[in-house]
């Protein structure tokens, strides 16, 4: 039976799923401006291609109406006009906020001189000295860019011009679904309001300059819009049903009845019947807080029959029941974030309010064990390392040669120790060459995607010998070529992880060649293969934890500069490595 272009089976899953291109005019709107969402995915939850067939017709058609009602424009209405010059404001002193974090110390100022001297000693370094010059300077010269956008933005305001935020409000608009008319009264009324929020948060940064973080607009247009009515359809649990009714196949129909419990406790927390403006981050933040005291097995244990969610906490102060632990915490929130998700894609908030929200948790407590020689084998010699069928076919004998993450990924771990999610987040720029030698740099640098377990997780590692003849270098030239960001094509999960999708691909083709997985044998289990190899060349733990990441944070881990002595005891390190009965 031929099945329609849009029903297609994705990689690492043996059901069916619809996957539809997202129109182009769409795709800011469903994503982000960094981050333009180009393709819509849902799983069908069968791999029978009768029943894929039936459940995917419906899903396309819902789809196509809301794309319909996406491209509806709305007239800027005053709460609009409040919502998007608040909007503005927050993200400017929200964008100020993570300029002053990631600005360097005086500590990491004088360890960066300390290198160049011992590196270069008398005979300066240009090229370093500009960068440590940069480095101290970065303040200042944020201090002068602010002072001059001030003025100008006053005088355009003065003048009644709109220039300067012509692409910010294109943007805003589009976001927003706006139909504004450049040449009306409410555009440049609405510039205004952008140009003054703006304003504001310059002056925030000034105030904060000299100390002071309590600083409030004192411009009454730029305040938060307040929600004066409850509008029919947009309560926390309508706007829910709605969402399971729309995407009835995303989860199993336990699944949903799960998750709608879970949104009910947050609707009662924030007051039930609540509408949908109370999910927002700080609701969502002090919620969390509250479920370190929420109960286990609620539902099942008379003494909380009947009470509401506040009440629980409450009575469980007298009667002592155990608490939830931080895993299940992140269960609940992860009962929000598809909501989240949903609700942003049809306009009804302007976040996902749930990125940053989930615990991090402490992995180290699993046992996971290595990979022994016969697995070892097992994996390499197995289709996706040589020749398999193809996509969603990876574990059987074929024709075609796979050489993406997929085939990347197990070798670069098996030869470096590094983590799956440090690999997969990998950046184009992140591979280079230093002093002569290929090596990668795990760092946050370069992208507010990016995320390290610790400070000193960062650091240089270099490329080993192995990976090179594998033709590493040359997978690498190809996505310079093509002028790519990222390394690998891999796209961060719902909460934020680059590892999400290949942790899932390796379970199952681990399981696909026969190698039985769980909680202690893992793609993990390639970095406790390349500690033992280490360990059998006679480095102690405490030798190669640089390489593994498990040192202090330093200017190297960071910035990525690193001795030409460092680096080549790093190198002979790596080189180590071996495996000497793996074909």
């Amino acid at each position: 039976m031929s099945l329609p272009s849009y029903i297609v089976k994705r990689q690492g899953s043996r059901n069916f799923y619809v996957r539809v291109p997202i129109p182009k005019d769409l795709q800011t709107r469903l994503g982000t401006p960094d981050k333009p969402r180009r393709e819509r995915w849902q799983s069908l939850n069968t791999s029978d291609p009768a029943k894929a067939r039936l459940l995917g017709r419906p899903i396309i058609e819902q789809w196509e109406r809301e794309f319909q009602e996406l491209r509806q424009p709305k007239p800027l209405t005053q709460e609009e006009l409040q919502g998007a010059i608040w909007k503005r404001y927050v993200q400017l002193i929200t964008a100020d906020e993570k300029f002053r974090l990631s600005l360097p110390t005086d500590d990491d100022i004088r360890r960066h001189w300390n290198q160049i001297e011992s590196e270069f000693g008398d005979v300066w370094d240009r090229d370093s000295f500009w960068q440590l010059e940069a480095l101290q300077n970065l303040f200042s010269e944020d201090q002068r860019d602010r002072a001059v956008r001030l003025a100008e933005t006053k005088a355009e305001v003065a003048r009644g011009e709109t220039r300067s935020v012509a692409a910010a409000l294109l943007q805003i608009a589009e976001e927003r679904r706006l139909n504004i008319d450049p040449s009306s009264p409410e555009y440049r009324k609405f510039a205004n309001g952008v140009q003054r929020a703006e304003i504001e948060a310059l002056n925030r940064a000034s105030e904060r300059d000299a100390g002071d973080w309590s600083g409030e607009p004192k411009d009454k247009l730029v305040q938060p819009s307040k929600v004066s009515a409850h509008p029919p359809g947009e309560g926390i649990i309508e706007l829910f049903d709605r969402f399971s009714r729309e995407a009835p196949g995303r989860v199993s129909p336990d699944g949903w009845d799960q998750n709608r419990k879970i949104v009910l406790l947050f609707d009662q927390f924030v007051g039930g019947n609540a509408h949908i403006s109370q999910l927002n981050r700080k609701t969502v933040r002090a919620w969390k807080a509250e479920l370190f005291k929420w109960p286990r097995r609620v539902a099942d244990t008379s003494a909380f029959r009947g009470l509401s969610f506040s009440e629980v906490i409450a009575h469980n102060k007298k009667v002592g029941k155990p608490v939830i632990s931080p895993k299940t915490i992140n269960k609940y929130l992860a009962g929000l974030g598809g909501f989240s998700s949903w609700l942003l894609s049809n306009g009804y908030l302007d976040e996902h309010v749930m990125t940053g929200m989930f615990l991090e948790l402490d992995r180290s407590k699993k046992q996971v064990f290595p990979f022994d020689q016969r697995k070892l084998d097992a994996i390499f010699s197995s289709p996706l390392f040589r020749r398999c069928e193809g996509d969603g076919s990876e574990h059987v004998k074929g024709g075609r040669e796979i050489r993406d993450w997929r085939y990347w990924l197990p070798w670069l771990a098996l030869y470096s120790g590094a983590r799956l999610g440090e690999l997969a987040q990998l950046l184009v720029s992140d591979v280079r060459q230093e002093h002569g030698q290929w090596i990668f740099h795990v760092t946050t640098e370069g992208s507010d995607a990016k995320r390290t377990k610790t400070g000193g997780s960062q650091r240089v590692v270099p490329v080993h010998s192995r990976l090179i003849q594998l033709g590493f270098d040359k997978y690498h030239a190809r996505a310079v070529a093509f002028n790519r960001r990222q390394l690998f094509d891999i796209k961060p999960d719902t909460r934020g992880y680059f590892s999400g999708e290949p942790s899932k691909f390796f379970g199952s083709y681990l399981r696909a060649i026969g190698i039985k997985t769980g909680r202690d044998l893992n793609f993990h289990s390639f970095r406790h293969t390349a500690a033992d190899a280490f360990r059998r060349a006679g480095y102690s733990d405490e030798e190669f934890a640089p390489l593994f990441g498990h040192t202090r944070a330093t200017m190297t881990g960071k910035y990525g500069i690193i001795k030409p002595m460092v680096l080549a005891q790093r190198v002979t390190m790596i080189e180590s490595i071996d495996y000497p009965g793996l074909r």
